[in-house]
């Protein structure tokens, strides 16, 4: 095992190291084909990973069954960079990495940029200047 000395370490280094911790654990702890109670206690775990990486979702409480598979409904705070959809525990786990099909790819998101929040609303504002709501 390594020793290492946290006391040195800055808060985001330490920041860092948490986050690979707690991807990691997951990642022993849920490596195999898992019952839905096994799931359920999985993403428990990984929405305190998500938390301490300040990834925020409206909706992650929601599964069925689909395509064979457990899905999990996410509902991103941030839809600007992360989709809504109904995702694999494994594709939850790559999110937790900043990977995979939850992140909007780096094309949609620029298309996105137009879009300005008005009073709780996205409105993208139209070349005659009227606005559309989304």
């Amino acid at each position: 095992m390594t020793e290492m000395d946290i006391e040195g370490m800055s808060v985001s280094d330490l920041e860092h190291l948490r986050d690979a911790v707690n991807q990691r654990l997951l990642e022993l702890r849920y490596s195999n084909r898992h019952t839905l109670p096994e799931l359920l206690r999985m993403l428990e775990d990984l929405k305190v990973a998500l938390n301490d990486q300040g990834k925020e979702w409206r909706s992650l409480e929601r599964w069925q069954w689909m395509d064979g598979q457990i899905r999990f409904w996410l509902n991103p705070t941030d839809q600007i960079r992360y989709q809504s959809g109904w995702y694999t525990i494994n594709e939850l786990l790559l999110w937790s990495r900043n990977r995979g099909p939850v992140l909007v790819p780096e094309e949609e998101s620029l298309e996105e940029e137009p879009w300005t929040d008005v009073g709780g609303v996205r409105i993208r504002w139209l070349p005659d200047g009227t606005m559309e709501r989304l």
